[in-house]
């Protein structure tokens, strides 16, 4: 009975480690919204191990490489089964920004989300998004795996707490 306690507390703190939590405001804005605009910030990311600044240095195809980072971002929030459809276009009344807080040599990444209005007032705030990146590649290669499973995951959070 005791070795059941101990592993049932331990999947319970290991899954709570990476749940995503609003920690201001709300998301329900986006409840009666069809399109929301998205965007990945990395600019205060230190990305293995470096500042954005300095990492971005180092990669000639940074703006190409951005665009096919956030295009997986947005076809896996797409994916995700909701009915908002997520574009990389600022057409919407609002806006969801994944702020990158770290992302690790192999692409690893975690974060947090803005909701955004059109004068980029914030209207919510939910920490600890986090996704593991890639096996083989470049760096930004990586990424855009790790933005690939958090699209996924912010497309089924929004799903959610759009509702609320």
């Amino acid at each position: 009975m005791n070795k059941f306690v101990v592993f049932a507390m331990m999947v319970i703190g290991v899954t709570s480690i990476h749940a995503q939590k609003v920690t201001r405001g709300s998301f329900s804005a986006l409840a009666n919204e069809n399109i929301v605009s998205v965007t990945i910030d990395y600019k205060d990311a230190r990305i293995d191990k470096v500042p954005f600044e300095v990492f971005v240095e180092g990669e000639e195809e940074w703006e190409k490489d951005y665009k096919s980072i956030l295009l997986n971002f947005v076809k896996a929030a797409n994916r995700s089964g909701g009915r908002i459809k997520y574009v990389t276009k600022p057409t919407s009344s609002y806006q969801l920004v994944f702020r990158a807080i770290v992302v690790d040599d192999d692409g690893e990444t975690t974060g947090d989300l803005l909701l955004l209005d059109k004068n980029n007032n914030v209207i919510g705030v939910a920490e600890i998004f986090h996704a593991r990146g890639g096996r083989f590649g470049s760096q930004t290669n990586l990424m855009g795996d790790a933005a690939e499973r958090l699209g996924k995951k912010v497309g089924s959070f929004i799903k959610k707490a759009a509702k609320k």
